[in-house]
């Protein structure tokens, strides 16, 4: 059976329709059947209220202001409705986004360069538009959640699928700019989420008997939250990774490496064909697409 319904936003589908007493029959009808409502946010403030007084199950996307104030905080902290604010793509300013191809060289990123067509990395990462600090809003709304957070509420992260994997550490990075605690950030990534969507018992956090889904890192989040990105292993539903080939290994390792990353004898060597590695392809060739030897 079916345990959340999802809307989109408010100009396009009507399940998360505009007018508030159609969202609350499809509330009511969620509730005699024991499920979650989870709307996209309508990038409208007042909108966004009305879903938080009738008891949405989260918010998609942040408050569509600069700043929240204790009004706001006092009704929402009432509340059951979490909030995925989704900084990349941060209402009401300069997203999220923006700031983190201004403040690296994205395209330069080893791990993303090897699972990323360079096609698809270079266009949105290497022309990056400038702008001061002040002007992205992200951080703003950032310290909203963080007030949240003071006040005992789940805040969770989501990455919006803007940039492959990248995104998500983005997006603890921004909670973080915001005062929230190594340790909050992390909740928020793991914990947070798997309450909010009644996952809890079976995931985020490491307890016997839940699954086996977990990542391992080289350097420690706690004591910098951009180790978020040191990551060494992942393990999903008891198999592990090598996070920069894809490789199984542990107790499921691959015999040739894999067939789409890796590097033994089967591999498709996608990863040198986009340009992860070196300038030349797995088959010899340049990996600029012209065919060069």
């Amino acid at each position: 059976g079916v345990d959340i319904v999802a809307g989109l936003s408010t100009d396009r589908f009507a399940l998360s329709a505009p007018d508030r007493d159609h969202r609350q029959k499809v509330l009511e009808a969620a509730r005699q059947l024991d499920m979650q409502v989870v709307p996209e946010g309508g990038a409208t403030f007042m909108h966004n209220l009305t879903m938080i007084a009738d008891g949405h199950t989260t918010i998609e996307h942040n408050l569509p202001v600069e700043s929240i104030y204790d009004d706001v905080l006092q009704f929402w902290a009432k509340s059951d409705t979490a909030i995925t604010p989704t900084l990349v793509v941060s209402y009401g300013g300069l997203s999220g986004e923006l700031y983190w191809y201004e403040k690296m060289d994205v395209w330069r990123h080893r791990r993303l360069r090897t699972f990323v067509p360079r096609y698809v990395l270079d266009p949105r990462a290497r022309r990056r538009q400038k702008a001061p600090e002040g002007d992205y809003n992200h951080i703003r709304v950032s310290e909203g959640l963080k007030k949240l957070v003071d006040r005992g509420h789940w805040v969770n992260t989501g990455a919006h699928g803007q940039l492959d994997g990248l995104a998500e550490h983005w997006e603890m990075w921004m909670f973080e700019q915001g005062g929230m605690t190594p340790l909050e950030v992390l909740r928020s990534a793991t914990l947070n989420p798997a309450r909010t969507l009644g996952m809890d018992r079976d995931l985020g956090s490491l307890e016997p008997g839940k699954l086996a889904d977990l990542v391992v890192l080289d350097q420690n989040p706690l004591e910098n939250i951009r180790n978020t990105d040191s990551v060494r292993l992942v393990m999903q539903n008891g198999r592990l990774y090598d996070a920069t080939t894809l490789d199984q290994v542990g107790n499921h390792p691959d015999q040739v490496g894999s067939q789409a990353f890796g590097e033994g004898a089967q591999s498709l060597g996608i990863g040198r064909w986009w340009g992860g590695h070196t300038h030349q392809g797995a088959h010899g060739r340049c990996g600029c697409g012209a065919g060069h030897n």
